[in-house]
């Protein structure tokens, strides 16, 4: 399953990992479809009763606040309602807003891994 902008993708290889690259800039109109697609991919790793989730942002170079919020509120979150979902979040060492922004992370779900690279 795949979502691609102008100057991003947003991945799910159907087995637990989710990977985000590029740019995102986008607008509401398409953070809403982002929003959607990490609505499936909750319910796909649930449905196979997958223990963990790998978010890979090592090559999302770029994330705009309202980019951030979709990945708070719409996939860490929701994973943390995911009954016994760990998520792991893989980041890139090297990007301010990674290093900025992800830690904060911990704070809304328990079952949370960030590792920076």
């Amino acid at each position: 399953m795949n979502i691609q902008g102008k100057n991003y993708k947003v991945h799910f290889d159907g087995k637990g990992t989710l990977s985000m690259s590029g740019k995102l800039a986008a607008m509401p109109d398409e953070y809403q479809k982002i929003d959607d697609f990490f609505e499936s991919v909750i319910d796909a790793v649930s449905e196979a009763n997958t223990m963990e989730l790998v978010l890979d942002l090592r090559d999302l170079i770029y994330l705009n606040s309202s980019g951030i919020k979709t990945l708070c509120v719409s996939l860490v979150m929701e994973a943390d309602d995911a009954e016994g979902l760990h998520l792991k979040i893989l980041c890139n060492n090297s990007l301010t807003w990674q290093v900025e922004t992800l830690p904060t992370f911990k704070d809304l779900m328990d079952n949370l891994e960030i590792v920076f690279e």
